[in-house]
């Protein structure tokens, strides 16, 4: 069984398909260019991360490994280096009989599969969970430099050359910013353009490169987890989310290209079940090593019918006998020699449609109207019968008062008595198996509220405000709850620089909820401020807003008769 998986680099996207298990990933950026130097551990390093993820079922993955920046040839040779996965571009320079790169290094990453995905598509780069940034590209008296822009790392070193001269390593929200001109900046996964100059380096967002300068920046890393900043449009959702993080800039001193290494931690057993109803359910299990696997068991209602120890890897049907018109709970369980476990937890019944996995509160309310159209017709039954004794009923009685007249006029011997009391029992037990289905669903309450005149005047950063300043607003909500999760989008600002900045998405759980001028994208993002939303009791949410040091020179406000729309969740 293989437990290990190398990538070197290949001018290509590579691919991998792992089987469920705890894995550790590993990426390597590459190294940038420098001139005149006699190998490449004179360059400024690539940065290293590192993860821990467990995959439930088979996970696709694509890995990108980046190209070193530096290269040494013959002079009147040329060059061969490609940028691969984000390096900045940059001119050669010769030196006695030798020519030099100066090109960024290309950041590594691993990121989920997309067909026909290139390093550099706008999918492809939304889809990154880990990523080491690549170094900065570097002229020949980088000996001198103030500071060498190594990649990150969480950001990438800001290159500085011996006059001061500056290249901004990239951060996790923002390319780094050049001495010279925006088109040398770095943007979202992409080291900034070096022209004749020098180039910066590759990574999850790049370092900038400069027409001029000594020294490119460092692009950054990335490893996704619940705090780390999600660009907006990115793809991973939370089953992604890594652990045991890992990053150190400038920590790839093996290699001048980068590298990626993926390695299996922990074989676990896994569990597909095909089909199920209210008489058997059909289901597969598995495992990463199946030799591990021990036994499989199943339960209904927590009680264990039965428990396989042979053929484990087989597909298995089981067969069970459930009461009528009421919710039951099928679990099954696959056991591994470590004790692992892999289960599925299925609501199953007999003449109610089971609850399927995943099921929504809309879900839930079109299943009560199918029940509440049972109710109507049995209680009709109940009532027709009744009028044969001439006793006067109606849908208005509840199952109880019908139960009273049933009991209260009838003999109990009576054999068509006892058939309605059936009935009412029955129908009592599905409202109880509802009610007890429903209480384990999330509730929430939705809304909007509309910015004011008085808003726009108190809820606002004037040109004048220095980073970290802040101002917060009340609102007004009756919750009637105390939340667990507060989610608000399509909030809208308007600024001094006569463009929106809009803050979407923004939750309670998430302190860094960024928002960007209304010209921002994707490969170039300007920040302008951060959004934070808390509650006060059950009746309102209080929103603060936060000065970035890059927006100091800009005004913002709440945008009059702008209107957001919130999302509580109890």
């Amino acid at each position: 069984m293989q437990t290990e998986w190398n990538f070197n680099y290949a001018n290509y996207v590579q691919n991998v398909s792992l089987p469920p298990g705890r894995y550790k990933l590993e990426c390597w950026g590459a190294c940038g260019g420098a001139v005149d130097t006699s190998d490449w551990t004179d360059c400024a390093k690539g940065g290293y991360s590192k993860g821990e993820i467990v995959f439930k079922k088979r996970t696709n993955l694509q890995i990108c490994v980046g190209q070193s920046g530096y290269e040494k040839v013959s002079e009147g040779s040329s060059l061969t280096r490609s940028g691969f996965n984000g390096a900045g571009a940059a001119g050669k320079v010769t030196t006695g009989s030798f020519a030099y790169s100066k090109y960024g290094g290309g950041a590594t990453d691993i990121r989920l599969y997309h067909p026909s995905a290139t390093w550099g598509n706008t999918e492809s780069l939304l889809s990154r969970i880990l990523v080491a940034g690549g170094g900065g590209g570097m002229k020949n008296n980088f000996a001198s430099a103030r500071s060498i822009g190594h990649g990150g790392g969480y950001v990438g070193v800001n290159g500085v050359g011996r006059d001061r001269d500056f290249c901004g390593g990239g951060s996790q929200y923002q390319g780094g910013t050049s001495y010279d001109t925006e088109e040398y900046h770095g943007s979202l996964g992409k080291g900034g353009y070096g022209n004749i100059g020098i180039g910066g380096g590759g990574g999850w967002y790049g370092g900038a490169g400069s027409y001029s300068n000594e020294c490119g920046g460092g692009g950054s890393g990335y490893a996704l987890n619940k705090d780390s900043y999600k660009v907006p449009g990115y793809i991973p959702t939370p089953e992604y989310y890594l652990e045991n993080i890992v990053m150190t800039t400038g920590g790839n001193t093996t290699k001048a290209d980068g590298y990626a290494k993926i390695t299996l931690l922990q074989a676990l057993p896994f569990l597909t079940v095909s089909s199920y109803n209210s008489t058997q359910a059909t289901f597969k299990a598995d495992h990463t090593d199946p030799a591990l696997l021990t036994k499989i068991e199943w339960f209904i209602d927590d009680v264990l019918k039965e428990t396989i120890t042979t053929n484990l890897t087989e597909e298995k049907t089981i067969n069970y006998t459930l009461e009528d018109n009421a919710l039951h709970t099928l679990k099954i369980v696959v056991t591994d020699s470590n004790n692992a476990t892999a289960e599925k937890v299925l609501s199953i019944s007999k003449n109610i449609m089971p609850l399927p996995e995943n099921v929504n509160l809309n879900d839930i309310s079109t299943k009560l109207v199918e029940v509440n159209a049972g109710f109507k017709v049995g209680k009709t039954s109940i009532i027709n019968t009744l009028a044969l004794k001439n006793i006067e009923a109606s849908l208005n009685n509840t199952l109880v008062e019908l139960s009273e007249k049933i009991k209260t006029s009838f003999d109990s011997s009576d054999t068509s008595v006892q058939d309605l009391q059936n009935q009412v029992t029955q129908k009592n037990n599905t409202i109880t198996q509802l009610e007890t289905e429903l209480s384990k669903r999330k509730r929430f309450i939705t809304g909007t509220y509309t910015f004011t005149k008085t808003d726009a005047e108190n809820f606002n950063l004037s040109i004048y405000d220095k980073e970290g300043t802040s101002k917060t607003l009340t609102i007004p909500v009756n919750m009637g709850f105390s939340p667990s999760l507060i989610v608000l989008s399509g909030v809208t600002f308007s600024t001094t620089s006569k463009s929106y900045v809009y803050f979407d998405n923004v939750c309670n759980s998430n302190f860094y909820n960024f928002g960007y001028n209304s010209d921002s994208t994707h490969s170039n993002p300007k920040a302008v401020g951060i959004l934070n939303v808390s509650n006060v009791g059950y009746s309102s949410l209080v929103l603060t807003l936060y000065k970035l040091s890059m927006s100091e020179a800009v005004g913002i406000w709440a945008k009059e008769g702008a209107t957001l729309t919130y999302k509580i969740y109890i």
